[in-house]
C-alpha cells in the first residue's frame, strides 16, 4: 500500500510539474508612445523608465518613438498610438473639437517657457519688446499671450515687427540677427545659448501673468485605450513617473540614459548636462507628486483662451485631464 501511494505521489509531482512548465506565460502589453519632437531633456524620465526596466516590471513592453510626420496629438487621439506628449495650449483646439485625448501627467510643474532676447537688444523686461523683432511662428495663442502681457505693461504689441522664425532654433535665428527675440523653454534654448556664450535675457509669461502658467509639457492618453485598458494605462503611467523620480535624484546617470538613445545628441553632451541638471529641479517641487495637475490653475489658463476668444468652447467644464493614474 505504501509503495502504490509514493507512485501516486510521484506521478502528481510530476504532473504538476508538466502544469507549471505549459503554463502559458502572460505576454507584456505593448505601447507605443510618441514624443513630440526630437528626443530632449523633456524626455528623459521615459529612456529612465525603460533602461531602468520599470516599464518591463510592470509587464509593459513600451516602445518610444520620434514623431512621424502629423501632430502627436492627432495621431494619439486616432489611436495610432496609445500615449503621447503634447501641451496644454496646443490642446485648447483639439479639446475643442472634442478630439478623444485625456492629459494624465505634468511632465513639468509650471511652465518654463518665455522670452529669450539678445542682450544688445536691450530687451529686460516684456514692455521693452515695443519697437523691437519677435521671431513668430505666427500662432493665435502666442500672439494673443504677447498681446496680453505688452497690455498689462501698458504698451502696444502691434509695434512689435514681426519677423517668421524660420530658423533650426531660435538660438541660431538671434545669434545671426534674424529677430531680437523669441519664445523658447528655457530647459533646452535658454541652456544652449548659454552654452554658445550668446549673451541672452530671458522673462517667463508666468511671472508677468499667473493664467498663463499653463502645463507644457503633458502626457496624454487616448481615451478609447484608456477605458478599455485602465490597469496597463495606470501601470504605465506610474512606470514613467518612476523614471522621473529617478531623473529628478541622478540627473547626470538619467541624461546618460537619453544620450544612449538619441546618440545624436553626443556633440551637445555638455548642454544636455547642463540642460538636466537644471530641469531636474524644476518636474516638481516635491518628487512625490510628480506629474500632479492642479485644476484651478489648468481651468485658469482655459478661462483666460476662452474670455480672449482664442478658442470658441469653454473647456472648464469637461474633464480633460486625470491625476487618478499617477497613484501615491
Amino acid at each position: 500500500m505504501k509503495k502504490i501511494y509514493q507512485q501516486f505521489v510521484s506521478i502528481f509531482m510530476v504532473w504538476m510539474a508538466f502544469l507549471v512548465v505549459v503554463q502559458p506565460v502572460q505576454a507584456a502589453e505593448k505601447i507605443d508612445f510618441i514624443l513630440d519632437w526630437v528626443p530632449n531633456t523633456n524626455h528623459t524620465g521615459l529612456y529612465v523608465a525603460q533602461e531602468k526596466g520599470y516599464f518591463t516590471e510592470a509587464g509593459l513592453d513600451v516602445t518610444i518613438r520620434r514623431p512621424p510626420e502629423g501632430s502627436t496629438t492627432e495621431l494619439v487621439g486616432l489611436g495610432q498610438a496609445q500615449f503621447g506628449i503634447s501641451f496644454q495650449d496646443s490642446l485648447a483646439a483639439r479639446f475643442a473639437g472634442d478630439l478623444p485625448v485625456t492629459a494624465v501627467a505634468a511632465i513639468i510643474e509650471h511652465n518654463t517657457s518665455g522670452i529669450i532676447s539678445r542682450k544688445d537688444a536691450g530687451i529686460e523686461m516684456p514692455a521693452d519688446m515695443e519697437g523691437k523683432s519677435y521671431g513668430t511662428w505666427n500662432d493665435p495663442i502666442e500672439l494673443g499671450m504677447l498681446d496680453y502681457i505688452l497690455d498689462i505693461e501698458g504698451k502696444d504689441f502691434s509695434k512689435v515687427e514681426l519677423v517668421p522664425n524660420q530658423a533650426d532654433n531660435s538660438v541660431v535665428g538671434l545669434a545671426n540677427k534674424m529677430f531680437d527675440s523669441a519664445w523658447v523653454y528655457y530647459a533646452w534654448d535658454g541652456v544652449m545659448a548659454d552654452q554658445e556664450q550668446l549673451e541672452t535675457n530671458f522673462w517667463y509669461f508666468k511671472d508677468f501673468a499667473e493664467e498663463l502658467d499653463f502645463y507644457s509639457p503633458v502626457i496624454i492618453v487616448n481615451n478609447d485605450y484608456l477605458k478599455d485598458n485602465p490597469d496597463p494605462a495606470k501601470a504605465m503611467v506610474q512606470a514613467i513617473k518612476k523614471g522621473y523620480q529617478f531623473a529628478m535624484e541622478h540627473p547626470e546617470e538619467a541624461a546618460g540614459y537619453l544620450l544612449k538613445n538619441a546618440p545624436e545628441l553626443e556633440e551637445q553632451k555638455e548642454m544636455v548636462l547642463k540642460s538636466q541638471e537644471w530641469l531636474s529641479k524644476q518636474y516638481a517641487t516635491d518628487p512625490a507628486q510628480w506629474g500632479q495637475i492642479n485644476q484651478e490653475r489648468w481651468n485658469k489658463f482655459y478661462t483666460w483662451l476662452f474670455e480672449h476668444e482664442l478658442v470658441d468652447k469653454d473647456l472648464t467644464q469637461s474633464t480633460l485631464f486625470t491625476n487618478d493614474l499617477l497613484g501615491e
